[in-house]
């Protein structure tokens, strides 16, 4: 005893001491290996991490990419795209890490041409294969392997939780754990990447006995290798009856969510299955026909050539072409304003042609060092090719040439436009006792078609005298733009509200997202490049973006947008009838400024709207064209470009001041009250029209905190750092619109003539949702209770408007709108029933009120 105590013990402790630091040791290594050669696919499935979660609006692509039958050609794409881009990611590490001799590998690799195709015009199109050399000391890193052969799993991982969470605000009112169902499908992902790694060290252990016993093949190998033939077979056509399936039946519910997860995993399974066989599948079809599998083997046969590694390659190629294709015609489609496929494949697409482009020239210039083919012409022109746009690019950088990419037209005046003096005696000539400000809060085009669909309700329930009794719109980003729009449509159409909804609905299903992908990552990236930054011939995507919504609204359609002249078309719209109110664009300059564009003639801009820059009346007796001039309010920060205003700077969207666009409906009362006082009616009413959830969010804690009559709600805060704080902080746009719309509400409880009406776009709205708005989680189990309690009935008169089917497919008819530029049906429907929402219609009957119209009472729903 006393022997095992002083000697054994520490012994064992000192050898479980040792094995762990060389365990720890060997992980470290291997991690390092895999990280070097396989950064450039990590930060592929980073970025798209990124893209897909942070874009509210990818959400709403995934949605209408099932649940649109024109979509079904894209949902095929998008399942093409996602396992060829992991295929790509796993494969290509590990000739970066050879071709760059990572960790001294040089001497394990020889390196050759080798021409995959044998047909014109791609005979001669050559890639660069290695052999490894068996006289070699170089002992591969097995596990750095494993672990790169981990990538294609992720990228599927990153995928199916995208899919997940675009289903998710439909099924967590179903009853679904959300969290639960991602952990479930999180480690379902595990499985294939530990029958993976098991099945190789299977494989590499029969291969050692084999060996040792100087025979060709191990029994149990041989069996294996039927084993695993006959699951590919069986999971490669399961794959294709349930991809056939998806198309046809694939809808917007819970039998298509199943389907595509389903698809999706087995998506998987196989890409595991093929990376297992790839280079054995001549040794898998000899196994088989020994036991006379033939339809297994005909099937193996069809797909056996990609065992060798120039064909692989040449598939990869393949790949790139469709890539570039959809690419192209996405482009041109939008320069010619085609209707455009659903962005997510062209996302995909686009990750994996810089991919392939970057991974390929990568390891050509390595491998041509390697071979001595740096002074072949083949070399020289790719080495041309490359270096003329990255120089050209960094001349650009340094020289800073003039850029024209974003710059838009300046125009002269069409006709006299409207004077102030002008526009008073218009609203003096009628006797109403009623005057409307109606602001719009920004909120991409779900914010745009919320302000449309809002505006025209009221507009055909008070009988046209909405816009009679308004002296001012004025909005930010997609409600500026919504309010923009709906001076078109009513200048086209007039009070013909019917006609104007038909429109609306038009305008809310059209594609605009996808023009935006394709030239924020293609054409509009190139041309910031000189020569190209001088606007050779093409223009950019806000361009073309409101040139769809011009020929959604116009009689006839055009190719270019229209030149007339931003006080001009306003004109056109407020004598149509008699009189429609002034429209107040907003902007935000770079230099900390307002842009503003009146559409009436101010005597004294200045005085109106105070540390703004006029950009209706610039220099030379020049101005805007009118959709252009919109386009500077609608024009978020990272995904659209500043507009440039030449001798004026550059401006962006509007959110970064004030997003509700009640700044420019105040400033301009306060000038008429204090310059015109005669104007002053009995009420002056001013309407918001709200689309945040996180706004509604704060309205449902305010209204909580009233009904219980609680001071304050206690929650233990989480700790941020200093950098997230800060961030938060200044990206958080509601800052000036609650103080705004608080001051509002306090000023109509002191002033009678006042009155403040909101009309918020209803979300449902978790606990969870409450407490991350507070930043924290509650404290008090009581209140908690009491808000879930809360919130069940909010959520139920949104739920009782839009019901959502619980099982099989049978469709869900709604979906609530993200923050995007391409809504699904079912987020249109969600719009239009929330119209008919009771709070809503208890600002829509306070507007009614003020009115004073006849209309019927409408009832609650």
């Amino acid at each position: 005893r006393f022997f095992s105590v002083v000697v054994i013990i520490p012994f064992m402790a000192r050898s479980i001491v040792n094995r762990s630091v060389s365990f720890a040791l060997r992980t470290l290594r291997t991690t390092h290996n895999f990280v070097r050669a396989s950064a450039l696919s990590l930060l592929v499935i980073l970025v798209i991490l990124l893209l897909l979660f942070q874009m509210d609006q990818a959400l709403t692509m995934m949605v209408d990419l099932i649940e649109s039958p024109k979509a079904k050609f894209s949902l095929l794409l998008s399942l093409y795209l996602i396992n060829a881009l992991a295929l790509a990611l796993s494969h290509y590490p590990i000739y970066t890490y050879y071709a760059a001799n990572l960790n001294s590998s040089a001497n394990y690799t020889r390196w050759r041409q080798a021409f995959p195709f044998g047909f014109w015009p791609l005979k001669r199109l050559p890639v660069y294969v290695f052999t490894t050399r068996k006289d070699s000391d170089y002992k591969p890193d097995r596990w750095a392997n494993y672990l790169r052969y981990l990538l294609g799993i992720l990228i599927h991982g990153v995928w199916i939780y995208f899919i997940i969470s675009s289903f998710a605000q439909n099924l967590i009112y179903q009853g679904i754990n959300i969290f639960w169902l991602k952990l479930i499908s999180a480690l379902l992902l595990l499985m294939p990447m530990l029958f993976y790694v098991y099945f190789k060290e299977r494989f590499a252990h029969y291969k050692e006995l084999a060996d040792y016993a100087q025979k060709g093949i191990h029994p149990k190998l041989d069996r294996l290798y039927r084993l695993l033939g006959l699951s590919y077979f069986v999971t490669a056509s399961t794959t294709v009856v349930c991809v056939i399936l998806l198309l046809w039946k694939g809808n917007f519910s819970m039998g298509g969510l199943t389907f595509l997860l389903l698809c999706s995993y087995l998506s998987v399974a196989n890409y595991f299955l093929f990376r297992l066989l790839r280079t054995r599948f001549s040794a898998v079809i000899d196994s088989l026909e020994e036991s006379r599998w033939h339809l297994i083997c005909w099937f193996l046969k069809r797909i056996a050539f990609l065992q060798y590694s120039r064909k692989y390659l040449g598939m990869f190629f393949i790949h790139f072409l469709v890539a570039l294709t959809l690419v192209i015609t996405a482009t041109i489609g939008g320069i010619q304003e085609r209707e455009l496929s659903n962005g997510i494949p062209l996302l995909l697409a686009f990750f994996y042609l810089y991919y392939y482009l970057i991974a390929s020239l990568g390891k050509y210039f390595w491998v041509s060092k390697k071979m001595k083919l740096t002074k072949t012409r083949r070399f020289k022109a790719a080495f041309f090719s490359v270096s003329i746009p990255l120089l050209l690019g960094l001349g650009t950088l340094i020289l800073k040439p003039e850029t024209k990419t974003h710059e838009l037209d300046l125009i002269s005046p069409s006709s006299t436009p409207i004077s102030e003096s002008e526009f008073i005696s218009k609203l003096l000539s009628r006797s109403d006792s009623v005057r409307l400000y109606i602001a719009s809060h920004g909120g991409g085009l779900k914010a745009n078609v919320w302000t449309l669909n809002v505006v025209n309700s009221l507009q055909e329930r008070t009988q046209g005298k909405l816009m009679e009794q308004s002296v001012a719109l004025s909005g930010a980003s997609g409600g500026s733009l919504g309010l923009a729009l709906y001076t078109g449509l009513y200048r086209t159409h007039g009070t013909d509200t019917k006609r104007i909804q038909d429109r609306i609905d038009a305008l809310s299903r059209r594609n605009y997202t996808s023009v935006d992908l394709a030239f924020t990552f293609g054409l509009d990236t190139y041309r910031k490049i000189w020569p190209l930054n001088q606007r050779i011939g093409l223009r950019d995507r806000p361009y073309y973006a409101m040139r769809k919504y011009q020929n959604g609204i116009e009689a006839e359609p055009s190719g270019r947008l229209s030149e007339l002249d931003f006080r001009t078309y306003w004109k056109e719209a407020f004598t149509k009838g008699g009189f429609y109110p002034s429209l107040i664009m907003n902007t935000a300059g770079t230099a900390g400024n307002r842009g503003i564009l009146w559409s009436v003639l101010a005597d004294d801009f200045d005085s109106v709207f105070p540390n703004s820059e006029n950009l209706a009346d610039l220099d030379g007796n020049r101005t805007l064209p009118f959709y252009q001039a919109v386009s500077t309010t609608n024009r978020f920060p990272v995904f659209s470009p500043a507009a440039k205003i030449p001798g004026y700077g550059h401006y962006i969207d509007a959110g970064a001041i004030d997003n509700s666009g009640l700044l420019g409906c105040l400033d301009l009362y306060r000038h008429l009250s204090a310059v015109h006082p005669q104007t002053n009616p009995k009420t002056s009413v001013f309407i918001e029209i709200i689309n945040s959830k996180g706004l509604y969010i704060k309205k449902l804690i305010k209204d909580f905190r009233e009904e219980e009559k609680i001071s304050h709600i206690s929650v233990d805060e989480i700790e941020t750092d200093n950098l997230v704080a800060d961030l938060q902080t200044g990206l958080n746009l509601d800052k000036i619109p609650q103080y705004l719309s608080d001051y509002l509400e306090v000023w109509e409880e002191q002033d009678p003539g006042i009155e403040f009406v909101r009309i918020f776009m209803p979300h449902k709205v978790s606990v969870e949702e409450v407490e991350s708005s507070l930043g924290g989680t509650l404290t008090d189990q009581n209140t908690k209770t009491l808000l879930q309690e809360f919130l069940d009935r909010s959520n139920g008169q949104i739920l009782a408007l839009t019901p959502t089917a619980s099982s099989g497919f049978e469709p869900w008819s709604y979906y609530e709108p993200t923050l995007s530029r391409h809504l699904s049906e079912s987020s249109i429907a969600y719009i239009h029933a929330m119209l008919k929402h009771p709070e809503v219609m208890a600002a829509f009957r306070a507007i009614d009120q003020q009115l004073s119209t006849n209309n019927k009472v409408d009832e609650n729903p």
